[in-house]
């Protein structure tokens, strides 16, 4: 059985936000090494401290603040650059794998091909490689092969 669907631009937000996540962890990890190493490298003295709270309140204006609406911005930029994402999908699914189809052509996985697979509240994100990834739409899957998609995670 075939299911027709259409990627919208919120949907495909939150998976580029899911899909770049490793990169916030390693970036929020950076931001701590570097507020930590801060005050030895500098010295202990009131000027370093006042420094450290300085470098400590702009580092974190800009990982919460400003980077999640850039990167919000740069990932609606993508989906508006390219009208292809935007085209009717159909998706089949059968007991080895699934097929997904558009006007650009037709690509088949199977199951164990599959590099990792992210089931999120609401559509189910899907890596053939490990730097590209397929969105479907939760809703459009049954039971049974949410439950297949979820023993791959």
């Amino acid at each position: 059985m075939s299911h027709a669907y259409h990627i919208s631009e919120d949907q495909f937000v939150r998976a580029c936000w899911h899909a770049h996540r490793p990169l916030r962890w390693r970036l929020t990890l950076a931001l701590f090494v570097v507020l930590a190493l801060f005050p030895p490298l500098m010295g202990f003295s009131s000027a370093s401290i006042s420094a450290t709270a300085i470098v400590t309140v702009l580092l974190v204006g800009f990982r919460w603040g400003l980077l999640p609406r850039i990167h919000r911005w740069r990932f609606r930029r993508i989906y508006w650059d390219n009208p292809l994402m935007q085209r009717e999908q159909q998706l089949e699914m059968n007991p080895t794998g699934f097929v997904l189809r558009s006007s650009n052509g037709e690509s088949r996985y199977g199951f164990r091909e599959l590099k990792k697979v992210a089931v999120l509240e609401d559509m189910v994100l899907v890596y053939p490689t490990t730097t590209m990834f397929h969105m479907i739409p939760v809703s459009l899957l049954s039971d049974f092969e949410l439950a297949q998609f979820r023993a791959l995670a």
